[in-house]
């Protein structure tokens, strides 16, 4: 029974797709040329193929008073699709309350047509049903006003066409969101388990599809003259990773900010009193009427039919130019929604103005809409850290909890708030640029002015810092440890505060933060500031995308060649997106139906490679959660960065971790002597105190420095052993040391020869690539000395007191 019902509903949902009315409309009326002597402040039409009849209601003022023709055409996708010359006259319509037709002879005055008129079946079949079910459809349809006597052009006019359909959807835009945030949240859920390689690689992949969401809206900020709908359209459902989200008190409270510091907000979303044109089509009626000549005109009379057309040369490309330059005509055009003296004039919107009014959000409410939601989900952030910090200290007193759970957390947790800020400052860095940056060229209100500075101000004062000791760290970590990694994630603190600055890349490469944030600072600059310079902007663009995908296919930043690959793909999409947006500014002067068709060419590519990304990013999620050991699916990564991970307390005297686990311990233990408040040993790293054969001097006593390591060949005869335990038991582990990587221990495979303690010949503990141990009764080894990325498959050979030698890998 159950099945049938699902099945009738499942039909009727079919038929009321399949049976779903085909129109085409348009709700404004554009004037295309200088002093037209024909304008409209209310335009409404509608086609309905299936009965072949235009309903309209037209408010128009006239000054012209006499019998006209009209040359008509239809353009989709930048092609002349239906041409046609007709006479008013020859029109059988007369108005409601009238017989005469007052379209015979036009006169001046108000006009006022309200009513429909069937259309002949010889121009209906040549608009291509395409135009019906193609989702915004590039079409538009112009209309050259001229004396059938002179041929002199009177007026011009022209309306975009729409179907109905568009790929803005918020079915599409929230989805984004929520799996983009699925991410974030899942990688630090999977830290705070443990699992440092999986979640530093969906931290790391939720990083780089913010940016890639993020480019893809700040792309669709340039002020190209001419972006086509379903361009623009597809890349309004990402307008929510920069802040740009329609929610109505939100806008009700930047009106009552700007108005209380001294700005107006404007109205132009009543589109009944203004022609507001988001893309530009416009062409000189002059330059059509000379394009007219084509056809001959000398039988066109009253008495013609209007639908005969005698055609001397197909015109088969829509090749205008006009209105698609930087500088517009301002007696004609106003791209100043403040402006007093609007009317009259189109109001053309481009960059962010566009972006505004698609979304439907005044233009003078963007900046704050953007920034009120960025102070907001900061605040979420801080308030859900806090109360799972409390939750954590009252099961923890009520001994509901164990003390041992979420230990790090419990002690760092300032620390770890200043990082969850950081991150969400770094990921809110391209919207905090370009939105701040415009403000201050447009300035709404003297408020509005004061947050942007401020904000931008202590935006960028905080990355820079961040970014500085971030370097100063690495630096100083290759200086005196000879590598990087020792100090960028040996420090808890550090790692817990800026590791999510560094961690996606290797820890060679900690200083490529600063090439990311420069690259952002600098496109999110071009954006804001040449929003009245569309063509020069799109060529800066694209030549920066051009530049940072070639370094990163050079320099391969990333932690490993997946998220590599995974990166530089991005990048390359991000520059196929900016050459489409250069065609977009007609900076080549292509014909139209280029730019259509790359318009369509962007919508497949980005739709695909979203979805590729959400789908990698649901079963990444799932395959994190779900999965016992999800570290396994990584390989180690070669800086060694889980060498140096420290562990947090757990139980003292409990061995929790075993004895491979201690001597993990030992080693660690061990190569930190010396080396406490940054100090070190004067010969401890002296290349000149060893032989080519050993990492440590022979036979050393470290009088003073942690007292005399020996070591004895035999299979259980460890004279460290039995110390190493005592010294160390507090450090066995129970929770990850950082709560940006988790816990390095769960990391990666380990190979356990004898989990009962005892040694024996063969038996061995890998980790990683940090060192293994060939027999139990070898002694540590310093771990910042050994085998680390710079090179991988070099043996350390190392001399006991007795002559023997114990080798490490």
């Amino acid at each position: 029974m159950l099945f049938h019902k699902l099945l009738l509903l499942g039909i009727t949902c079919l038929l009321q797709v399949v049976s779903a009315v085909r129109y085409i409309k348009s709700s404004s009326l554009l004037t295309c040329m200088d002093n037209s002597q024909f304008t409209a402040s209310y335009f409404d039409i509608v086609f309905y193929p299936g009965n072949r009849t235009v309903y309209f209601d037209i408010n128009a003022i006239s000054s012209i008073d006499t019998k006209v023709g009209a040359y008509i055409n239809v353009i989709a996708y930048g092609l002349n699709v239906v041409q046609r010359n007709i006479s008013l006259c020859d029109i059988d319509y007369t108005s409601t309350g009238s017989d005469t037709n007052p379209l015979c002879p036009l006169t001046s005055g108000h006009l006022n047509p309200d009513s429909h008129y069937e259309i002949g079946s010889s121009v209906t079949n040549e608009i291509p049903g395409v135009a019906y079910t193609v989702p915004d459809v590039d079409a538009r349809v112009r209309v050259l006003i001229y004396d059938l006597k002179s041929y002199k052009e009177l007026a011009c006019v022209e309306a975009i066409l729409s179907n109905g359909k568009t790929v803005q959807t918020k079915y599409a835009g929230w989805p984004i969101a929520a799996i983009s945030g699925l991410g974030v949240i899942t990688s630090g859920v999977i830290s705070v388990i443990g699992h440092s390689s999986t979640a530093a690689h969906i931290a790391s992949n939720s990083m780089s599809l913010f940016v890639y969401f993020q480019s893809l809206a700040i792309m669709a900020m340039m002020a190209v003259a001419r972006v086509p709908p379903i361009a623009a359209a597809w890349a309004q459902n990402f307008m929510w990773s920069v802040g740009i989200i329609k929610i109505g008190f939100v806008q009700d409270i930047s009106n009552w900010y700007i108005q209380a510091t001294g700005g107006t907000p404007t109205d132009i979303l009543g589109a009944s009193y203004l022609s507001i044109s988001v893309q530009r089509f416009a062409k000189r009626a002059m330059e059509w009427y000379e394009g007219m000549n084509s056809y001959d005109l000398s039988g066109l009379s009253s008495s013609s039919s209007g639908s005969s057309l005698a055609k001397r040369a197909s015109i088969l490309l829509d090749s205008d130019t006009f209105g698609t330059a930087d500088n517009l005509d301002p007696d004609l055009y106003s791209t100043d929604e403040k402006a007093s003296d609007l009317s009259g004039k189109i109001l053309v919107l481009r960059g962010i103005q566009r972006v505004a009014y698609l979304a439907s959000i005044e233009i003078t409410d963007v900046f704050l809409t953007g920034i009120c939601f960025l102070f907001f989900f900061a605040f979420v952030m801080v308030v859900c850290l806090m109360l799972f910090k409390a939750i954590i200290e009252i099961l923890t007193r009520s001994k509901v909890m164990h003390a041992e759970k979420f230990n790090e957390y419990r002690h760092h947790w300032g620390h770890i708030i200043k990082g969850s800020l950081y991150r969400l400052l770094i990921i809110a860095f391209p919207q905090v640029s370009v939105l701040c940056i415009w403000e201050l060229t447009t300035r709404d209100s003297a408020g509005s002015v004061v947050v942007a500075v401020f904000l931008l101000i202590i935006t960028l004062v905080l990355l820079i810092q961040a970014a500085t000791r971030v370097f100063l760290m690495g630096r100083n970590s290759v200086r005196n440890f000879k590598n990087p990694a020792y100090l960028l994630f040996g420090d808890v603190k550090f790692l817990n505060k800026f590791g999510f600055l560094y961690v996606q890349y290797r820890a060679d490469c900690f200083w490529f933060i600063w090439v990311s944030l420069f690259y952002i600072f600098i496109k999110s600059l071009l954006v804001a500031v040449l929003q009245h310079h569309g063509k020069p902007q799109s060529v800066i663009i694209w030549v920066i995308e051009l530049i940072h995908m070639v370094v990163l296919c050079w320099i391969r930043p990333f932690m490993d060649k997946r998220t590599n690959a995974f990166n530089i793909t991005i990048s390359v999409i991000n520059f196929i997106n900016a050459l489409f947006f250069m065609f977009f500014s007609s900076v080549f002067g292509q014909p139209n139906v280029v730019s259509s068709v790359m318009a369509v060419v962007y919508f497949v590519l980005n739709a695909v490679f979203a979805l590729f990304l959400l789908i990698f990013t649901i079963v990444t999620c799932l395959l994190a959660i779900f999965r016992k050991n999800p570290d396994a699916r990584y390989q180690p990564m070669r800086d060694d960065r889980v060498s140096f991970l420290p562990k947090s307390g757990g139980k003292k005297g409990v061995g929790a971790g075993g004895d491979d686990d201690m001597e993990l311990m030992a080693l660690g233990a061990t190569a930190m002597k010396g080396h406490e408040h940054g100090k070190r040993d004067p010969l401890a790293y002296d290349d000149e105190s060893y032989d080519e054969d050993s990492v440590y001097q022979n036979t050393r006593n470290l009088d003073g420095q942690g007292g005399e390591v020996t070591t004895s060949t035999g299979s259980g005869s460890n004279e460290y052993s039995g110390s190493k335990r005592d010294s160390i038991s507090f450090m066995e582990p129970t929770q990850p040391g950082s709560t940006i990587v988790g816990n390095p221990y769960n990391a990666l495979p380990t190979n356990y020869a004898n989990r009962n303690g005892s040694s024996s010949n063969g038996s061995g503990f890998s980790y990683g690539q940090t060192g293994a141990y060939q027999g139990s009764s070898s002694s540590p080894q310093n771990p910042y000395f050994q085998n680390t990325a710079y090179s991988n498959n070099q043996y350390y050979q190392q001399r006991n007191p007795s002559g023997s030698r114990t080798a490490f890998r």
